[in-house]
């Protein structure tokens, strides 16, 4: 084997036309690699009937992947030729670069690579020698590729909100049994969403959802009863047991602001509130830790009932709260219904908790009846704030709604590391 033939090995050259003469390591920024393009044609390819005689090179600068963090640049000498009877002239053309560009198609493969990656557009073109705009350029490419199929509806939807460009609250859609992502809409307006149901899918489409899950935005109970005439509203487990534990910590900062700083109240109150987000029975009430805020050797169970014999309401509120977010996680209805009906004197703040709940009470019981959550959603969610936070924010809509759907549709196999 030649070395012009380990030099094109090495670059992952395919194209037998294609024949490296030279390769220039002088400058340490970058690495040059001199090539040339020679196409065997017997006749014009552009009226098929004279022959062709060569007419000079062109020379263009290919970008292709980098080789040990250096930029590659492949000086190709692309052949150029001349018909005898049209006296039109045209150039070789190779897999390697499509015509008329000069990043190549593997570089454009591992832009799309990076892009299904949690990495911003800046560090992609840095690393692959391209600018930002080409990164740009293959989203747009990938916008059709990666459009959601509007043609089926799960049975189980979940319905939740984010913060995307400029600051505004978007509209998003999961499939609840599969995660699959359904929906992403720019704004969350009723109109907007009746627009895209309506106009995508048809009436007998939209009657087999059963199920939708949502947290307590009411705006969203008439577009679902319009939309979908035979799903039951779902309230989500995760929002309902987390107003119930605002409740005791609200309760708790309230109380702690009547204590000096310098108090042993004040200072059980404040450094240690994470135990009193415990269910009473998970707390640990043999083994003895050291608390350095008290200076002194405590149970968890000890510290907290010293917190609660502060206050009897305080006391009141952290059982009556914490029974009913138990019976929320365990889907308990009867118990809930029980201490929902006999709080007895409890802090303002977990008395508008109550009086949500009772609000709501058909959706909690609807919730208390399936398995569903929210939590596909705030899966999805969580991801879609990463973009966000990697890429330092988005201002143009449908680059972000893109980027979304690149990062939830392309599916790349994780490989593990190749030790023999």
């Amino acid at each position: 084997m030649s070395q012009n033939n380990s030099i094109e090995n090495l670059l992952q050259i395919q194209d037998p036309n294609i024949i490296c003469t030279k390769v220039d390591n002088s400058n340490p920024d970058k690495q040059v690699v001199y090539a040339k393009l020679t196409n065997s044609l017997s006749t014009c390819p552009l009226c098929g009937q004279s022959p062709v005689v060569r007419f000079g090179t062109n020379l263009v600068n290919v970008r292709i992947p980098p080789i040990k963090e250096r930029p590659v640049i492949l000086k190709l000498a692309k052949q150029r030729y001349q018909c005898k009877s049209c006296q039109r002239t045209f150039s070789a053309q190779t897999s390697l670069v499509k015509p008329h560009c000069q990043i190549s198609e593997d570089t454009n493969r591992m832009i799309i690579l990076s892009l299904t990656k949690d990495r911003n557009i800046s560090d992609i073109a840095n690393e692959l020698n391209v600018s930002p705009v080409a990164v740009n350029r293959v989203i747009e490419k990938l916008a059709t590729q990666t459009k959601t199929a509007l043609t089926t509806l799960p049975t189980v939807l979940c319905f939740d909100e984010f913060r995307s460009t400029g600051h505004q609250m978007s509209f998003i859609a999961v499939d609840g049994q599969s995660h699959r992502l359904v929906s992403v809409l720019p704004d969350r307006l009723n109109r907007s969403i009746k627009k895209h149901f309506k106009g995508n899918y048809s009436e007998q489409e939209r009657h087999k959802v059963k199920t939708v899950v949502m947290d307590f935005n009411a705006q969203y109970q008439s577009v679902i009863h319009e939309l979908f005439p035979n799903a039951k509203i779902v309230a989500d487990n995760f929002h309902l047991v987390q107003m119930g534990l605002q409740a005791i910590n609200q309760t708790r900062i309230q109380l702690m602001h009547h204590f000096s700083k310098d108090t042993k109240e004040y200072r059980i109150l404040k450094h240690h509130w994470r135990l009193f987000l415990k269910f009473y029975d998970d707390l640990e009430k043999r083994k003895p830790q050291w608390f350095p805020h008290l200076k002194d050797w405590k149970t968890q169970e000890q510290l907290v009932v010293a917190g609660l014999n502060i206050d009897s309401t305080f006391q009141h509120t952290y059982f009556i709260a914490h029974g009913l977010t138990e019976a929320l996680r365990n889907r308990d209805y009867r118990h809930f219904i029980q201490v929902l009906n006999n709080p007895g004197t409890v802090s303002p703040q977990l008395e508008t908790t109550i009086k949500t709940y009772r609000k709501y009470l058909t959706l909690i019981k609807n919730m208390m009846a399936c398995q569903y959550s929210n939590g596909p959603v705030e899966g999805v969610n969580r991801k879609i704030k990463q973009i966000k936070r990697t890429a330092y924010g988005y201002r143009n809509w449908s680059h972000f709604h893109t980027r979304i759907r690149i990062e939830f549709t392309i599916k790349i196999t994780k490989k593990k590391p190749i030790r023999k």
